[in-house]
């Protein structure tokens, strides 16, 4: 994987930051030392401060393409037929007379419970459950983990309640940016396939691949 953006912001930042050092240094080993600032030792610790503030990026992108390569994309064991399902991310009261799917049973993660939504004939029925009866789950981290330095991973996955398989998963990867970094925004850079890269065409909404409504 490559480095994090590049900022305008940022390359004025670390240019101020080695003169700044730079300046210190030479300071200190010319004029309170009193030593000729020339020789290995002296170049060595201008390379060291030219290197250092990017050993954090060096640290992060290594890791960040590791992760990558090692588990990002999707994978489908199964696609299995169903009438409905349970989404553990948000609520289907709205959304289910677009879809074609007979019912779906969910959580409302804003004023909180789980509901159930059922089609009956045009009108949708909407009421609230003690618990999940359906067989197949679909769950996801919204926020994700942290699983390095600076590194996060999101997966989403849909479960046979019954037997505890995924039959289809999705994961990315959400990297920050190294500690200079300043701009703006703070644009996303994430990959969700072994190439890296946010531009797939893959989609966290996994179930729309393992789980087809019936006759569909």
């Amino acid at each position: 994987m490559g480095f994090y953006y590049i900022s305008v912001f940022s390359l004025i930042f670390i240019a101020f930051f080695y003169a700044v050092v730079l300046g210190v240094i030479w300071f200190v080993w010319v004029k309170l030392n009193k030593r000729k600032f020339s020789g290995p030792a002296a170049w060595g610790v201008v390379a060291l401060v030219f290197v250092a503030p990017w050993m954090e990026e060096f640290w992060i992108a290594w890791n960040f393409g590791q992760l990558c390569k090692k588990d990002a994309g999707i994978v489908i064991n199964k696609v299995v037929e169903v009438e409905g399902f349970y989404d553990d991310t948000t609520h289907w009261w709205r959304q289910l007379a677009e879809s074609e799917y007979k019912f779906v049973e969910s959580r409302d993660n804003t004023y909180g419970g789980l509901y159930r939504a059922e089609k009956n004939g045009a009108e949708i029925k909407h009421f609230k459950i003690d618990r999940p009866k359906v067989r197949y789950h679909y769950t996801r981290n919204i926020y994700g983990e942290n699983v390095a330095h600076k590194i996060t991973r999101v997966e989403a996955r849909v479960t046979d309640s019954g037997s505890g398989d995924v039959i289809g998963r999705y994961v990315s990867y959400g990297r920050g940016p190294y500690w200079f970094y300043i701009s703006l925004g703070r644009p996303p850079y994430s990959c969700d396939g072994p190439d890296g890269g946010p531009n797939s065409n893959y989609n966290s909404l996994i179930y729309r691949d393992a789980l087809k409504p019936i006759g569909k």
